[in-house]
């Protein structure tokens, strides 16, 4: 089957976001901007005999010599109707600075937009793999413990945030325990999905720069007996290794 996602709708206070990299300052506000949930990485678990996808909403443009699809908002035409602060949205401190699909948003065809769509969905989320309907998104989760951890980069605001890279769900006792890579702020977090509507979140581990991918290996299959997290960090070059604590 095809799933088509669809978008996020960040005008809403749970979802805010920060767009602008030169405002210096981390401000999460809702703006009238939507986010098209693009994966990256995917894993897939079981509750209750119903299987699971979690995404991890990363986004990415279409860049090649002959085409690319991203542009600031501040260079685009928006329709006056639908908004009429279009001069104020555009400021650099506002949306101006903020990344969008070029060729999505203008749906009456008159060459003006009239909604704006920006890559990715700075966030995981949760579907139903056999009706493919959304069951949980993170919101702006990531991006908001990224910044109370120290590790949110401010100048990746415009584009997509936090950038959730990896996602892995492994069985660990009773539970599904999910980790998430986050690209742009050097972490992985971990969740507690054993309810998939209504995921715990556990803890933030600081990681290599730019973890791109991650591993889980299980207690039973691990030289130490314990189970063990491996993360590969493209910024550095770097694998790093991580077990639980011992209590």
């Amino acid at each position: 089957a095809i799933f088509p996602l669809g978008l996020k709708d960040y005008n809403n206070t749970e979802n805010a976001i920060d767009p602008s990299d030169l405002d210096d300052k981390i401000a999460f506000n809702p703006w009238k901007v939507k986010g098209m949930y693009m994966p990256d990485a995917i894993s897939q678990f079981s509750s209750n005999n119903v299987p699971y996808l979690v995404t991890a909403n990363e986004g990415d443009a279409r860049e090649y010599n002959a085409y690319t699809d991203i542009k600031r908002m501040k260079s685009l035409k928006l329709d006056a109707t639908v908004f009429p602060d279009a001069a104020t949205l555009k400021l650099d401190a506002n949306l101006g600075r903020l990344n969008l699909v070029a060729d999505m948003g203008d749906t009456d065809g008159d060459g003006d937009l009239d909604e704006m769509v920006s890559f990715g969905a700075r966030s995981f989320s949760i579907w139903n793999g056999t009706t493919g309907k959304i069951v949980y998104d993170s919101k702006n989760d990531l991006d908001k413990k990224s910044q109370e951890f120290g590790t949110y980069d401010d100048k990746r605001s415009d584009d997509k945030g936090s950038e959730p890279e990896a996602v892995v769900v492994a069985k660990m006792g009773n539970q599904n325990i999910l980790f998430v890579g986050s690209e742009r702020t050097d972490v992985f977090m971990t969740y507690d999905v054993t309810n998939p509507t209504a995921p715990q979140y556990l803890q933030t581990v600081k990681t290599g720069d730019a973890p791109e991918g991650i591993l889980f290996i299980p207690a039973s299959k691990s030289p130490t007996k314990r189970s063990l997290v491996v993360v590969s960090s493209e910024g550095d070059g770097v694998i790093k290794i991580y077990q639980p604590d011992l209590k």
